[in-house]
C-alpha cells in the first residue's frame, strides 16, 4: 500500500506500507549494531518506506528511508544496515525541482543513522527484534544528516504505533516529526 498525502502548505510524504519501491532496496548486510530490549515495548512488524519533503527550503529539506521490522524474543534489538553499490539517479515527485535524486544511502548518513540510535538506546525504547535498513533515497543539494535523522525518528515513531498504527493517524504523527525541534 502507499499513501501519498500534502501535510500542510509545503510538506509531502509518500508512505508505502509493507511494500517498498524498487529503486530503493539495498544490497548485503554489511553493518549490525545490537541494542539490550526493552521487554515491554513493541513495535508493528513489517516494511515502513517514507519518503518526505520537510520544510519548504533548497537544503536539508529531503529524505526517503526504508526500515523492515521484524519481532523475535533474543532480548536484543538488532540493526542491518543493507549498502547497495548502485547511485543510479531516479525521479521523485516530492524533492525540491531541480534536485538530483540518488537511490542509496551513502556513508556520511549511516554515520548519522548510528549516532541517532546509540541516542535513542539510552532511552530504552527498542524492542526485541531485528531492524532492517533497506534503503533510501537522497538529494544532492536537498538531504543532509538532519532530514535523515528526521525521517528515521518519523518511521521510529510510526513502529512504536505497534498494531495501533492506523492510516487516518499518520499523517499526524509525520507532521508532527517534521516539526521537531532541533536539540
Amino acid at each position: 500500500m502507499i499513501k501519498k498525502a500534502k501535510l500542510d502548505s509545503y510538506r509531502m510524504m509518500n508512505l508505502w506500507v509493507d511494500e517498498v519501491p524498487d529503486d530503493c532496496k539495498g544490497g548485503k548486510e554489511d553493518i549490525a549494531c545490537i541494542y539490550k530490549a526493552n521487554k515491554n515495548i513493541t513495535w508493528f512488524s513489517g516494511i515502513l518506506c517514507l519518503e518526505l519533503k520537510l520544510a519548504p527550503r533548497d537544503a536539508s529539506n529531503y529524505a526517503m528511508l526504508s526500515f523492515k521490522f521484524t519481532e523475535n524474543s533474543s532480548g536484543n534489538f538488532k540493526i542491518l544496515y543493507k549498502q547497495s553499490k548502485e547511485d543510479n539517479i531516479v525521479m521523485s515527485d516530492i524533492a525540491a525541482p531541480g534536485d538530483i535524486v540518488h537511490n542509496g544511502i551513502v556513508k556520511n548518513y549511516y554515520n548519522a543513522l548510528a549516532q541517532l540510535f546509540d541516542e535513542l538506546s539510552a532511552q530504552n525504547i527498542f524492542p526485541s527484534g531485528i531492524l532492517e535498513i533497506l534503503g533510501g533515497r537522497h538529494g544532492l543539494i536537498g538531504s543532509s544528516d538532519f532530514a535523515v535523522t528526521t525521517v528515521a525518528r518519523i518511521l521510529i515513531n510510526l513502529f512504536g504505533e505497534g498494531e495501533k498504527l492506523k492510516e487516518s493517524y499518520l499523517e499526524t504523527i509525520i507532521l508532527e516529526g517534521c516539526k521537531r525541534k532541533i536539540k
